[in-house]
């Protein structure tokens, strides 16, 4: 992507996979870039680790994200970010912006300013999950407020 304009980069990204509780959780630091291309209309976000290079591409970063997220996932790595929490999502407002901000949700509680973070802070590996649970989570914070889930 000559064209794209970088919104950021970190190469001490904790990805990880395998179960703990079993002894067999393999842990291993990757780099994330996330940019932009020239008219902001499409985002792209890469993750360099053990499995070589996995890259997507779509009309904002969390739909970028989420390709690369499961892609790793189809090999069992999970990347240890706020957006793999499924207590974290992005409003309409805030995607379309291109933000990399996002909302901490509690059940019953509408997402407030002051409990933002950044989508591609740590997380916990504990506090993580697949994007189709985190879709669920989602759908359940939507649920508490009588708000029918997405399809």
């Amino acid at each position: 992507m000559s064209d794209a304009r970088a919104l950021g980069h970190r190469d001490d990204v904790t990805a990880f996979r395998g179960k703990a509780d079993e002894g067999r959780e393999d842990h291993v630091m990757c780099s994330l870039t996330w940019a932009v291309d020239a008219r902001g209309e499409s985002y792209h976000v890469s993750a360099d680790g053990p499995w070589g290079t996995a890259e997507g591409h779509g009309h904002d970063l969390v739909a970028a994200l989420d390709t690369v997220r499961r892609t790793l996932e189809r090999e069992g790595w999970l990347l240890a970010i706020n957006a793999a929490r499924p207590d974290v999502a992005q409003s309409g407002m805030l995607r379309g912006s291109g933000s990399d901000r996002a909302y901490v949700l509690r059940p019953g509680t509408p997402a407030r300013p002051e409990d933002m973070v950044s989508l591609f802070d740590d997380a916990p590996p504990s506090a993580v999950s697949t994007a189709d649970a985190q879709k669920e989570a989602y759908e359940r914070w939507l649920g508490s407020f009588g708000v029918p889930g997405l399809n």
